[in-house]
């Protein structure tokens, strides 16, 4: 039976898989951003998957929010009033009057230039 040199010890390499990143840190900073960390992966199981994997599927998913607020931003604007047409043109059997939204809403024009919100009345 043969023994290790006490020297040796120091010098052996860390163990696998090396769990040093889940170890809490010293700073109040980093404390805040570790338990943050450790939360968001407990959440969302992500502790289970290998560091590459964590990646894809973040990326997949930062991608989808992207695309997702891209399409808010742009086009739920125009959408919107896209909307607002069509649902005149059921409600009233006409298109493209919008006096007439706000007369059933009780709005009048001078009420609604008074508090400020100009663009939302146009004088035909």
């Amino acid at each position: 039976m043969s023994t290790v040199p006490s020297s040796s010890l120091a010098t052996l390499p860390r163990p696998k898989p090396d769990l040093s990143h889940t170890r809490r840190p010293k700073s109040s900073i980093g404390i805040f951003f570790w338990r943050c960390r450790m939360w968001f992966e407990a959440t969302f199981v992500l502790s289970m998957l290998e560091p590459w994997e964590k990646i894809i599927i973040l990326t997949i998913f930062l991608g989808t929010v992207l695309l997702v607020m891209t399409g808010l931003v742009k086009y739920l604007p125009e959408h919107i009033s896209i909307m607002q047409r069509r649902a005149m043109y059921y409600l009233w059997g006409q298109e493209g009057d919008e006096r007439l939204l706000w007369q059933w809403l009780g709005v009048s024009a001078a009420a609604n230039v008074a508090e400020g919100a100009p663009g939302l009345y146009k004088e035909l």
